[in-house]
């Protein structure tokens, strides 16, 4: 009897236990995951207005509704090379202080929810800054899921 009352005290635990939402997606075949906040849409490639003297991994701009929205090769970011266009590829359109802007990926696969609990630094694992971006890694079952920190991403670019 008190083993059940126990389980059910785990049980309860982790269901208190906080779930965040990511907006899961490949780069370089890697699954990486942006907080579902931050989307502001998906859309699929469309034409990119090139802006001269950018950094390489700027692809340009395009017109959304009116509004202009710079677009950032991610797997160029990386520094693996520049994204294939497929019929898989999108633009994720993000909203981060205020600011718009678009990464292209591989293909967007779907939005998977992570307990806090999940999530891990890789900082404390490794003794390198993982590309500069991702500080955390979520499991949500099998799935290892690389989070992308946006506060960096955008101090970089």
């Amino acid at each position: 009897m008190q083993v059940m009352e126990s389980d059910d005290r785990l049980t309860e635990h982790s269901s208190n236990d906080e779930i965040i939402q990511f907006l899961s997606f490949t780069v370089s075949n890697e699954l990486f995951g942006i907080d579902l906040i931050h989307v502001h849409e998906i859309l699929r490639p469309a034409f990119i207005t090139r802006i001269p003297n950018v950094e390489i991994f700027v692809l340009g701009v395009i017109n959304l509704r009116g509004e202009i929205i710079p677009i950032i090769d991610l797997k160029k970011k990386f520094e693996q090379g520049f994204t294939d266009i497929t019929k898989m590829s999108r633009i994720i359109v993000l909203e981060y202080n205020l600011k718009r802007f678009g990464l292209v990926v591989e293909e967007v696969k779907q939005v998977i929810k992570i307990q806090k609990s999940s999530i891990s630094s890789i900082n404390n694992q490794l003794s390198m800054d993982f590309n500069h971006m991702i500080d955390n890694v979520g499991r949500s079952g099998e799935l290892i899921v690389l989070i992308i920190d946006l506060k960096k991403l955008i101090s970089l670019t």
